[in-house]
């Protein structure tokens, strides 16, 4: 996400910049901005560590640690924690790989995830021994879907997608980390599919619990028990109720019973299941989503500890999973996310729109919870990257919510500067999707540090407020979601005088599309008309044409789910994809993306900068070499930074 300080000339037409993996010696970390200078040097390397994930049972902290490369670091989880004394136990720069799902293993003492060798997302299972730093490779397949050993550490169960687009297959596979024998157990087939999901272990061993889609549909999730002696694949739910993204937890009950998360009936719940009797009981009954689950023990009992959240409010839930009775209920300010949980202690990340980060143990008893911040971004720092006020906001869509009858309110965040730009010069960017999040933003922060506003609102299709909330742009990817971000257009204009001219979108990946889709839109979809004049956008790892991202990407089962199967609806899809209404373009638009993204292929930006070349509208593509579909790397970081404020400096 960023960029040196290299002056290039911004023509009406297009730039290509090809942006070099490393930095040359001396380059600046600042940035300038309507006369503003800001030192990027606190945001980026003022607190350098990241992915932070701690093993209680083995008393280990892994994380990275970011500076010429990203370093993986252990340190022991005795007493107070200092992350400046944290032990670089490879030496690979993480930054040129994915990483997902690092997970310690005591009998093996070593480190394992899933992930790629060069930013591709050919994702296979590795080990890393801290010790002799030697990687080893224990997969060769073109993608795994979600992983998990035995309680014994012994034997992985994975989930291998074997082919591409509608002809693919998965695999579950029975690996031996010590020998590196595996035997592949069953097979999926087009009625029920794999998908993302952590296998669940059964206690002894006899099989695992995962997570399956009917007829490719995520909105028919279902739970499936892989037995490994037989191979059969049993449904454990009713494949006619709707549910996304059900999840079976880690830790079982019993050798016949577990706890799993799902949202059939509209929130995301917790319900207990008995393999032996085939019986599932629903334990909770909450309209607000359960974020997260964790089995711990207090004086001898199981219990469930539960995050309950949305982007509006927090609460921590202690449960009997027995009985469904709550124990304890307490409210908290900070968005918790578990990390691990052993006995009646429990580690978990805290942030928020105005709190970077910190790692608090939670301690469980019988009176109630106890806190302890056991890792803290420094009180100095602290001052010289929160530079936004934080306010949570509502504005009306174009629609009426069945709930209330009336017109169709929306979530929003607005981030306003400390000190912002002069009347004559405000500016406002607008988060085109997955946005209205309460948590900590480096990006949102920059901005407000240099005077500019920014709105993250939350459209249909965002997570945290249900599952119909969250389905409603199912097979509509450009339609009503758009119309609902020129409707946060319209009333931030409204409310800080703004003018469209300085309105501004952005964002990555679906949100990199939403952004090309809003500065090109024709000015109707689904028979609404909506319009608004876009001042500019800034789309990363945007796709442009939806058919041509279905025949080229590593997740073309999204596409159909999001925006409907090309082979029955190409006129529709090409009709949403920005490529084919680049006459249309308003504003400027920079666009970015790395040139080894498989998830959404470089040719997506590089067709939609062409297109918009050839009818004379103002574009820059900055291409990200080596980089993925994210960007990764402090000096990459820095660049693109720098790439971002060279364009809003010559708005």
């Amino acid at each position: 996400m960023k960029k040196s300080a290299q002056p290039f000339l911004l023509l009406s037409f297009l730039i290509l910049l090809v942006a070099s993996p490393i930095l040359a010696e001396g380059s600046e970390r600042s940035v300038s901005f309507r006369g503003r200078q800001i030192d990027l040097e606190p945001y980026v390397n003022g607190f350098p560590y990241s992915g932070f994930q701690p093993f209680l049972k083995a008393g280990k902290l892994y994380y990275y640690h970011q500076a010429k490369t990203t370093e993986l670091k252990q340190l022991d989880l005795d007493g107070q924690v200092d992350l400046r004394k944290g032990l670089s136990i490879s030496d690979i720069d993480f930054s040129t790989r994915n990483v997902w799902g690092l997970k310690y293993n005591k009998n093996q003492k070593k480190v394992f995830w899933s992930g790629d060798e060069k930013n591709d997302e050919v994702i296979n299972l590795y080990s890393l021994d801290p010790e002799t730093k030697q990687i080893r490779k224990y997969t060769d397949v073109p993608y795994i879907f979600g992983w998990n050993w035995d309680e014994k550490g012994v034997e992985v169960a994975y989930i291998a997608r074997l082919g591409h687009i509608e002809k693919r297959l998965s695999q579950v596979r029975l690996l031996n980390l010590s020998t590196g024998k595996e035997r592949i157990i069953c097979q999926d087939n087009a009625g029920m599919r794999f998908t993302w999901t952590s296998p669940s272990w059964q206690p002894e061993g006899k099989g695992v619990v995962v997570s399956m889609l009917k007829d490719a549909d995520r909105n028919l999730g279902n739970l499936a028990w892989i037995d490994f002696e037989t191979g059969k694949i049993t449904v454990l739910t009713d494949t006619e109720k709707p549910r996304t993204w059900p999840a079976a937890s880690k830790d079982w009950l019993s050798s016949e019973a577990f706890t799993y998360l799902s949202n059939e009936d509209g929130f995301r719940n917790l319900y207990r299941y008995n393999l032996k009797d085939r019986q599932s009981k629903q334990l909770t009954q909450f309209k607000r989503d359960i974020s997260d689950s964790a089995l711990i023990e207090v004086d001898g009992k199981k219990q469930i500890f539960i995050v309950l959240s949305n982007p509006i409010e927090n609460e921590l839930i202690v449960l009997d999973p027995f009985n469904g009775k709550e124990i304890l209920r307490q409210k908290v300010e900070l968005n918790l996310s578990i990390l691990d949980a052993e006995g009646n202690s429990l580690l978990v990340s805290c942030t928020s729109g105005s709190s970077k980060f910190q790692i608090d143990e939670i301690t469980a008893s019988s009176t109630g919870l106890s806190f302890k911040t056991r890792v803290d971004v420094p009180e100095d720092l602290k001052a010289k990257i929160v530079h936004a006020k934080q306010e949570r906001v509502e504005f009306p869509t174009f629609d009426i919510d069945p709930q209330t009858g009336k017109t169709r309110m929306l979530h929003a965040f607005l981030y306003s500067p400390e000190n912002p730009l002069p009347k004559d010069q405000a500016t406002v960017m607008i988060q085109s999707f997955y946005g209205g999040g309460n948590s900590f933003r480096t990006r949102t922060q920059i901005l407000a540090e240099a005077g500019v506003y920014v709105l993250s609102p939350s459209p249909r299709g965002s997570s945290g407020f249900g599952r119909e909330f969250s389905a409603l742009n199912d097979k509509d990817l450009g339609g009503n979601e758009i119309l609902d971000i020129i409707y946060a257009a319209k009333f931030i204009s409204k409310k800080l005088g703004i003018p469209p001219e300085r309105i501004g979108c952005y964002g990555g990946s679906h949100g990199g599309y939403a952004t090309m889709r809003l500065l090109t839109f024709p000015g109707e979809i689904n028979g609404i008309k909506a319009d608004f004049d876009w001042g500019f956008g800034i789309s990363h790892a945007g796709f442009s044409d939806i058919t041509h991202f279905y025949e080229h990407c590593n997740i073309p089962d999204w596409v159909v789910l999001e925006a409907g199967d090309p082979k029955t609806e190409r006129k529709k899809l090409d009709d949403r994809s920005p490529l084919y209404h680049a006459d249309k373009g308003r504003g400027k638009l920079l666009l970015t993306h790395g040139t080894n993204d498989s998830r959404v292929p470089i040719e997506g930006s590089r067709a939609m900068a062409s297109a918009l070349r050839k009818h004379n509208k103002e574009v820059v593509l900055v291409e990200f070499e080596g980089q993925g579909h994210g960007i990764k790397g402090l000096e990459n970081n820095v660049r693109n930074y720098n790439v971002w404020f060279r364009f809003l400096e010559s708005l």
